[in-house]
């Protein structure tokens, strides 16, 4: 077995600190590169449409982080009863209370049997607002059964609106 020069060791350790360092960089760039907003990086519906499910609904959660909103998502994977996101605001010393429904939909409508299963939902957990936001459309039946309610509708056109208004 060799010796090691002062001159070899000084070198592997420099090789060896340049390796680390490197390493370091490379894994700051990619944690920076995933935490990228899903907003910025999905302006189109095209992008929206394309989008898993729960990174539809993180896309959503941030969107009303933005809009002022104290967001939490449904902690239950799975089936989470109607309920994607749990959200709260105050203002004026007023608490506001909604909760969201969101469907990440490519060609489908969201039909009238979501809409009546939010507003039993509003109901059922005693919330002021209800949500549903939807990367495609809405019935017609839709915008009829939540006038004079609580209740928003969010179609893609709008959710683009949303998204470059708070970027």
């Amino acid at each position: 077995m060799s010796d090691y020069s002062t001159i070899e060791t000084r070198s592997l350790a420099l090789l060896l600190l340049f390796f680390f360092y490197f390493s370091w960089k490379l894994w700051v760039f990619f944690k920076h590169f995933g935490k990228r907003s899903l907003l910025r990086r999905n302006r189109t519906l095209k992008k929206l449409k394309r989008l898993s499910w729960d990174d539809f609904e993180l896309l959503c959660m941030e969107l009303f982080e933005k809009k002022g909103w104290e967001v939490s998502g449904n902690e239950k994977k799975g089936a989470d009863g109607g309920v994607d996101i749990w959200m709260q605001k105050k203002r004026w010393g007023k608490k506001t209370s909604a909760i969201v429904q969101c469907k990440r939909y490519g060609d489908a409508l969201v039909t009238i049997k979501v809409i009546r299963e939010m507003y039993g939902l509003m109901h059922e957990h005693d919330v002021d607002l209800a949500y549903i936001v939807t990367s495609n459309r809405f019935t017609k039946e839709c915008y009829k059964f939540i006038k004079d309610k609580n209740m928003i509708l969010i179609d893609g056109e709008k959710l683009l609106q949303m998204i470059k208004s708070v970027l």
